[in-house]
């Protein structure tokens, strides 16, 4: 294969991870890559199967810069493709696979991509979502192994020119501010920079470990921990998609050995709870990463006096940021509630809403700046504009430092809800609320959950003289909303508490949702 370089000079590119002409000379090709299901992948199948994929994706009319999207679960053949479209010059879209029709359509059309992979138990989803897409071809991978269409994909012959890396290599869609998702572009050099902080900072990095994969492969887990894992030869193991529980994850994690793994707090009550029934070794563990979401600091004792051999980690960071604070081990005892330091190569401001660092103590916005930040929002100059600023990443989170230098996010500037570690917009929420016809006025709030971290809900003001229930609110937003954005609760009120504006008070009506709960023992 020939190098990847431009006018400027070479550039840095995802596929030197696996080596342009061969394998690097740390990695042993018949070590094994991918663990998932009853399948696997050593480093020279992995490799060699992304080569073939690269010149079956270009033979098949791709481009250069051209998206190739996937609406797939957890599986080995997503990493294939990670690597074909850094050999082949195109750019990986991967989707979440909890998308509606509606959803999914609108990554599809604001990505521009030509081809879009799914599997058998999605097909009937994707083939909604792309109805009225021109130009855009589906592949159906079987659900339990690759299947006839996607090996058809495999080419034996050369992978044709040019192999200049795309920018960027990846999109990744979180839930926008605006109401729908927003693409995250992430090019080479960030996503390599990302891989060797990781792998240079983090405890006992090395190819002997193995990486348990327990989030979606469709955001943040794309790059964290996979690439760097990928980097030093080790072995991913990924958890399935559906059918979490803790019983299940502790049986994987100790067939597989794992090593390293993230579990997010709210995994981490059914873990216990599942131990108290019948002990949960998880004796292999050496390293358990947490965060996305509350992390309290009750649970965090409790979890590692259960597993004292497993180093606990706290992380703070984003899609468009990498890693940006960490609090390890007794340092969470010391500081409870903190999410640490700042990551190394990583730095980290507080702000006021005119970019001036403040003082010790004092709240305002988390700004970061690294080698990991992403270049900006697909198709979206003034948001790009708004959250990037002379180098620096608007996180839109709030937080102080305290005077050892311990960071600790206070709240949300946009309302952004975190549930069960997923990130979602109250906005999104609304858009599909506006469309049922009985609703005279409505809003999305986060609530205090003890299993979610938070929850979200729905408040709304039906017309006069509806007969609307909650359960008709809720059927209408099923059946336009991924799962995981529905509201746990749906409260009706006689009217919504607005500024001289128009302006709905959230935090006014946080308070009032939250004192008639406590009132009535629940919310709703």
């Amino acid at each position: 294969m020939s190098r990847s370089s431009h006018a400027g000079g070479i550039q840095p590119s995802v596929a030197w991870i696996l080596g342009i002409d061969q394998l690097p000379g740390h990695i042993r090709p018949g070590k094994v890559a991918l663990l998932w299901s009853d399948r696997q992948r050593t480093y020279g199948e992995l490799r060699d199967r992304a080569l073939r994929l690269a010149a079956g994706l270009r033979r098949r009319g791709l481009h250069h810069g051209d998206r190739v999207a996937t609406y797939l679960l957890s599986r080995g053949e997503t990493f294939e493709l990670y690597f074909a479209c850094a050999y082949a010059g195109l750019t990986l879209v991967p989707a979440n696979f909890r998308l509606t029709a509606r959803e999914l359509a609108h990554v599809l059309h604001d990505s521009g991509a030509r081809l879009l992979l799914t599997q058998d138990d999605l097909a009937e989803t994707a083939r909604t979502a792309v109805a009225d897409l021109d130009g855009l071809e589906v592949l159906t991978l079987a659900d339990d192994d690759a299947g006839p269409e996607y090996d058809a994909l495999l080419d034996d012959g050369p992978l044709p020119p040019p192999y200049e890396p795309a920018d960027p290599h990846i999109v990744l869609y979180t839930s926008g501010t605006t109401g729908m998702p927003k693409g995250v572009m992430l090019g080479h050099h960030s996503i390599i920079w990302f891989a060797m902080q990781q792998a240079t900072l983090y405890p006992s990095w090395d190819g002997s470990m193995v990486n348990f994969i327990n989030a979606p492969l469709y955001g943040a887990a794309m790059n964290e921990q996979t690439i760097p894992s990928f980097l030093v030869g080790a072995t991913v193991a990924i958890m399935p998609s559906r059918g979490w529980s803790p019983e299940r994850f502790a049986r994987l994690a100790d067939r597989w050995k794992a090593t390293h793994v993230v579990i997010f707090p709210s995994m981490m009550e059914p873990l216990l709870e599942a131990d108290q029934r019948r002990a949960i070794g998880l004796s292999t563990l050496k390293v358990v990463f947490t965060g996305g979401e509350n992390c309290p600091a009750s649970l965090m004792r409790r979890f590692r006096s259960r597993w004292p051999h497993a180093s606990l980690h706290v992380l703070y960071g984003m899609t468009e940021s990498g890693i940006i604070t960490e609090c390890a081990d007794d340092e969470i005892e010391r500081f409870p509630e903190s999410v640490g330091r700042p990551f190394g190569l990583q730095a980290v401001r507080v702000v006021d809403d005119e970019g001036n660092d403040l003082p010790v103590g004092d709240v305002g916005e988390v700004w970061t700046a690294g080698g990991a930040v992403c270049s900006g929002f697909l198709g979206a100059p003034e948001l790009t504009a708004q959250v990037l600023r002379d180098g620096w990443l608007a996180t839109g989170d709030l937080g102080r430092f305290d005077e050892h230098g311990h960071l600790y996010i206070e709240g949300r500037k946009k309302d952004m809800i975190i549930s069960s570690g997923q990130n979602i917009y109250p906005a999104e929420i609304e858009n599909v609320l506006a469309q049922h016809g009985e609703l005279f006025e409505w809003t999305v709030i986060g609530v205090p959950d003890e299993e979610r971290g938070e929850a979200v809900c729905a408040v709304v003001v039906a017309k006069e003289r509806s007969a609307v229930t909650a359960d008709d609110v809720l059927e209408h937003l099923v059946a336009n909303l991924a799962s995981y954005k529905k509201p746990k609760h749906i409260v009706f009120v006689d009217g919504l508490p607005r500024n001289a504006a128009g302006k709905v008070l959230k935090d006014r009506l946080r308070k009032q949702i939250r004192t008639a709960a406590e009132r009535a023992g629940r919310v709703g």
